[in-house]
């Protein structure tokens, strides 16, 4: 399994590798653009083609792009929702032109209108995007939710509503956060092999495409989305070791969000390796 961090773009997206093998990292995922403005300034098809040379010189290729928090494809709102969805195709032509194979975005909320119109309106506007971005390579990778107020994801049930009705399977996948699952009412401490047989029954660990790998701050099932540094955290030091143990996820890159950042990842990663786990 390749170890990432979400890393900042100041010195350029061609700098990202680097950046990434600094910090002890394998991977890593960024924005393209500001994530809380809707608009972007068009890519630099140099820089662009920089990063693609970058990432392949560097052996990188399971790198991932984090949506803008803006997005939410589920909104009865048709000005919003019409906003989220030029946004969203717009970072899927951004991903692609950047050469990165997984776009991660927050599914939505249904604010009010319940959680099977807005899955409804989130899986519409995902195939509607697949038939408008043919012969793009980057995977729509729907990320699980915590539960709070009235987002919609945070049930394997949905993810797999989400799976089953995709035009197309291989442009779609699924990124875990783990403390999003733990704040959810799945307890990854004690029954992490059960997670992912239920995954598997219910989505497809064919679809499991990355994981955010991050501790809780808060106890078991609250619904309060709060990243805390792993093994600062409410989830057991165990589900690390089975976690890195699972052969299933060799090939899943875990993407680490803990709030210290870049300065806090080597701690992660220290903390990892104290419990044995070769990174």
């Amino acid at each position: 399994m390749n170890i990432g961090g979400h890393l900042s773009t100041k010195e350029g997206f061609a700098k990202l590798p680097d950046n990434a093998h600094a910090l002890g990292l394998k991977t890593y995922q960024f924005f393209s653009k500001n994530q809380m403005q809707w608009k972007a300034r068009p890519l630099d098809k140099e820089e662009a083609s920089a990063h693609v040379k970058a990432a392949k010189q560097a052996g990188i290729d399971d790198e991932s792009i984090h949506a803008s928090y803006l997005l939410n494809l589920g909104s009865p709102e048709e000005d919003k929702y019409k906003m989220s969805y030029g946004a969203f195709v717009e970072e899927i032509k951004r991903a692609d032109q950047l050469g990165v194979p997984l776009l991660i975005f927050h599914p939505g909320a249904h604010m009010g209108s319940g959680e099977e119109n807005a899955l409804k309106r989130i899986s519409d506007a995902m195939n509607t995007a697949i038939e408008e971005t043919k012969g793009a390579k980057v995977k729509l990778t729907v990320e699980n939710t915590a539960g709070q107020g009235s987002v919609v994801g945070y049930s394997l049930d949905h993810l797999g509503y989400i799976a089953e009705n995709s035009v197309d399977k291989n442009r779609i996948g699924f990124c875990i956060d783990t403390c999003h699952a733990f704040q959810a009412g799945y307890d990854l401490s004690n029954k992490f092999d059960s997670f992912l047989s239920e995954f598997d029954s219910r989505v497809g660990i064919e679809l499991l495409r990355a994981f955010h790998l991050n501790d809780s701050k808060y106890p078991f099932n609250k619904h309060l989305d709060r990243h805390e540094n792993l093994g600062k955290g409410n989830i057991s030091h165990s589900f690390y070791v089975d976690f890195f143990r699972e052969p299933k996820l060799a090939k899943v890159p875990a993407f680490l969000e803990t709030p210290e950042g870049e300065e806090g990842y080597p701690k992660d990663l220290k903390f990892l390796k104290s419990l044995g786990i070769v990174l």
